[in-house]
């Protein structure tokens, strides 16, 4: 493979690759080389520039060592070096009886089939809110979303998908919007970080107050298609956030235990028949308005991203509609949203055709300084 600059891979896509990855270079070089150290003692020599006659050489030493510390294939560093702007998923199963980097073809199709639908249901409660089942057609956004997800080879570890997430599409004007693919992607963070301590309980009452973390019927029945045909074997799901574009969040595997798999499929025939209500408050910015003309039924909503906290539920960082009791709440929301400020709005969670969204007060909408 060759690591010429022209491929992509060059001395300056190693050296932030390094520091994104909690490398750290040293006062002191060698013969001109740049000298960076890992926290667990490795050493890499960076040449000064691209065109020296061992550039490559030295580009290849690095792919070996990175290889090693990172327990990753050398093709997949190379690629994530080369694409600064893609966020990565990898799909762990675990197949009974079967060679390292294999899987039956029913095991295969079910886990491809989850993936995909996986992304559906995270990009619909992205677009549409936290719903306990959608219904209708997928929006033409979710198809563009799925037509640009790239399926990366599989490779040994059990069997292991790994998905590529470009974030490079040109979301704003103006000012930096997160663009559509990484929110999914934070979606699916959130809503698997808080599937998996209910479905290790086994209880299904414990996934009632995971829908508002973007948790539906779609969403479990999805991540089941990952436990194999029986529903039973365990996996994991990691997340690998593009350098290019900075997340708060650190890279992270959230694993879903043995026999997950058949309470996820439980848990999702229980969220079709649910309805959600109680208090609730939620502290953030305005990113969405909505008002259908006089008469259109659909009028003074708004979309909030800040933190949800709601009766008996533990607080999470969410995005959720607000139904406006008034023209001068929905006023005031457009003047929050235009000048940047944060809001707090309290009512009640209540759920419309599946979907759940916070009813507020006559009151209940509050501009903060």
């Amino acid at each position: 493979m060759s690591l010429a600059p022209s491929a992509g891979i060059g001395v300056a896509e190693v050296t932030t690759y390094l520091a994104d990855a909690g490398w750290r270079r040293r006062l002191e070089g060698w013969r001109g080389a740049a000298i960076w150290g890992h926290p667990n003692g490795a050493e890499v020599l960076v040449p000064p520039r691209d065109g020296m006659g061992d550039a490559d050489l030295r580009l290849r030493d690095i792919l070996a060592i990175l290889a090693e510390v990172e327990q990753r294939p050398v093709a997949d560093i190379a690629q994530d070096i080369g694409s600064p702007l893609v966020d990565t998923q990898s799909y762990r199963t675990f197949p009974d009886g079967l060679p390292r980097g294999t899987t039956t073809l029913p095991a295969g199709l079910q886990a491809l089939q989850g993936v995909r639908d996986i992304f559906g249901a995270a990009a619909r409660t992205v677009l549409e809110g936290p719903h306990f089942a959608f219904t209708g057609q997928r929006p033409r956004t979710v198809t563009d979303l799925l037509d640009r997800v790239q399926l990366g080879p599989t490779r040994p570890g059990s069997y292991l998908l790994t998905v590529r997430v470009p974030v490079d599409e040109p979301d704003w004007i103006g000012e930096p919007i997160v663009p559509f693919g990484r929110q999914v992607l934070l979606q699916i963070h959130d809503a698997v970080t808080a599937v998996a301590p209910a479905a290790e309980s086994s209880e299904l009452a414990a996934f009632d107050s995971t829908v508002t973390a973007g948790v539906s019927a779609e969403l479990c029945e999805a991540l089941s298609g990952l436990s194999g045909t029986q529903r039973r074997q365990p996996f994991e799901i990691s997340f690998r956030w593009a350098r290019g574009l900075r997340s708060e969040l650190p890279p992270a595997t959230v694993r879903l235990p043995e026999g997950a798999g058949v309470v996820l499929r439980a848990a999702a025939a229980r969220l079709r028949q649910l309805h959600v209500s109680g208090e609730a408050t939620v502290t953030g910015t305005v990113e969405d308005l909505h008002d259908d003309p006089p008469g259109g039924g659909d009028r003074w909503r708004i979309k909030v991203r800040g933190e949800l906290r709601s009766e008996g539920g533990v607080a999470r960082r969410r995005a959720i509609w607000v139904r406006l009791p008034d023209q001068d709440a929905y006023d005031a929301a457009i003047a929050a949203h235009g000048e940047h400020r944060p809001v707090r709005a309290a009512g009640v969670l209540t759920s419309t055709n599946g979907r759940v969204e916070l009813v507020a007060r006559r009151d209940g909408l509050e501009e903060l300084a």
